[in-house]
């Protein structure tokens, strides 16, 4: 039986490939980015619950926790996408 050929090497950076494969290798920004947007959902909904907005210290925390991860998400996200273009 014949030797089978090597596979091909694996590529030298992770930044490697196109611009498409953003998702796969910034799949943690983009869930912090999907859970903050969640959140701040939830929150607002809360917050709004009684007409105007009215919250206690809970759901405060709860909004600026939200507005964190979005904050976080967008920025690895925003570094990934100048990292894929360079």
């Amino acid at each position: 039986m014949p030797p089978s050929p090597a596979p091909p090497p694996p590529p030298s950076s992770p930044q490697a490939g196109p611009p498409s494969r953003l998702i796969s290798r910034e799949a943690l920004g983009f869930w912090f980015l999907g859970l903050g947007a969640l959140g701040l959902v939830r929150g607002w909904i809360r917050a709004t619950r009684h007409g105007g907005f009215d919250t206690e210290t809970v759901g405060l925390l709860w909004l600026a926790g939200s507005a964190l991860l979005v904050l976080v998400g967008a920025v690895r996200i925003w570094r990934a996408l100048r990292i894929a273009r360079r």
